[in-house]
């Protein structure tokens, strides 16, 4: 026992001078290592520091300069020439004396420019835009951001989307790529390009303005007279303003999300409010692919004429409910008479949502196909029946 204690008297000091300086290496390396790791990345501030919102404001501000030199190489300029009647002002009383006596017109053609946006959506020319700016258009040409002008023609439009699809000649265009509408988020940061007040400038590099997706799948008119009603619109704080109309509407990552329509204006006819609103790309998909395909936008037809019901037709019918549509015409032959929908019929049902309104039909029936089948829930004689209408091309291709 005592050479063990002699022994370990002897090591004891050797052994702890031995651990004590492994610990010191030890922590001089993890010193060293830290040092290292901390160079090579970017300081992170803790969770509990204040971050400068500056930092936020420079990486949007780049992804916007990003998307806007991503796209603004296909977006034109579009010229429409129409014809309007215009009255002669007779310049001496001879004159007034010979146009009121009728021996002189009074009236004269008179070819004017009006000015819109469009965006080249693939290399082989094709340009999407508003119906409403080729609208009675005898000659329409493009202007691309390099000055070039050639002439377009109308591929195909419809006015009920408010989309036409122009078609330039040649290929290996610039185009811009599109996205998909469904995927976004209110609040998402968005900008705007087009071609506003071109008369004004002699310029045609596009320009830009900045802002969020105010709201989404907005069903909305252009004014309180009017009598469309756009489905499913965008809107967005983003000045849009006249001669945007039909220019892209386009996200934070340089993607086309939907195409600028038009604002909600006080007597200026200028984006006083910050209110625009913008057709989805989707939508606009939807059109384009149709008239690419076949050659037109084929509309879609039900073959049926409904009224909304009224206290008066519920109480006479003896209806357990007050809202439907009560079907009071079916064309024979069409897809409401293929679908063994019949006069009388009370339509309570679209894809197992509710309907009580023309507003709320159509909004259900807006961006079908031709060849969809609509699940439609009726009430008849007493009791709930379920129909597939199978929806037909519309005769009225405008």
């Amino acid at each position: 026992m005592k050479k063990f204690d002699s022994w370990w008297s002897r090591a004891f000091p050797y052994v702890m001078g031995t651990i004590f300086g492994l610990s010191i290496a030890l922590l001089v390396i993890s010193i060293v290592m830290f040092q290292k790791v901390s160079r090579s990345r970017p300081f992170l501030p803790a969770p509990s520091e204040e971050f400068d919102p500056r930092n936020i404001a420079d990486v949007n501000q780049s992804a916007m300069v990003s998307a806007r030199k991503r796209v603004s190489p296909a977006v034109v300029t579009i010229t429409a020439y129409k014809t309007k009647m215009v009255y002669d002002r007779p310049r001496s009383s001879y004159e007034w004396f010979m146009q009121f006596s009728g021996r002189v017109p009074q009236r004269r053609k008179e070819k004017y420019p009006s000015f819109g946006s469009g965006i080249i959506v693939n290399p082989d020319g094709y340009i999407l835009t508003n119906e409403h700016v080729i609208r009675n258009a005898e000659e329409i040409y493009i202007t691309l951001p390099d000055s070039t002008e050639m002439q377009a023609s109308v591929a195909g439009k419809t006015v009920g989307f408010d989309i036409a699809l122009l078609k330039i000649q040649g290929s290996g265009y610039s185009y811009a790529p599109l996205g998909d509408s469904d995927m976004l988020e209110i609040g998402e940061d968005v900008i705007a390009i087009g071609s506003p007040f071109t008369y004004l400038f002699n310029d045609t590099q596009p320009t830009v303005t900045a802002g969020v997706v105010s709201a989404l799948r907005r069903d909305v008119r252009q004014g309180v007279d009017a009598a469309q009603v756009f489905n499913n619109m965008i809107q967005t704080d983003a000045a849009i303003n006249p001669g945007n109309s039909g220019g892209p509407l386009v996200s934070s990552n340089g993607r086309v999300i939907g195409i600028n329509t038009f604002i909600l204006s006080g007597e200026t006819k200028a984006n006083t409010i910050g209110m625009g609103f913008a057709i989805p790309i989707n939508t606009a998909k939807t059109v384009m692919e149709e008239i690419i395909t076949y050659g037109r936008f084929r509309q879609v037809w039900t073959g049926l004429g409904v009224v909304e019901l009224d206290e008066e037709m519920v109480e006479k019918l003896s209806l357990p409910f007050s809202n439907g549509l009560f079907v009071q015409q079916i064309e024979k032959g069409g897809p409401a008479d293929t679908a063994d929908l019949r006069l009388g019929d009370v339509i309570i049902e679209i894809d197992g949502k509710r309907v009580s309104s023309f507003t709320q039909a159509n909004r259900l029936i807006f961006g079908k196909r031709v060849g969809d089948i609509m699940a439609v829930s009726i009430w008849r004689d007493g009791e709930h029946i379920k129909v597939e209408l199978k929806l037909a091309e519309s005769l009225d291709r405008a």
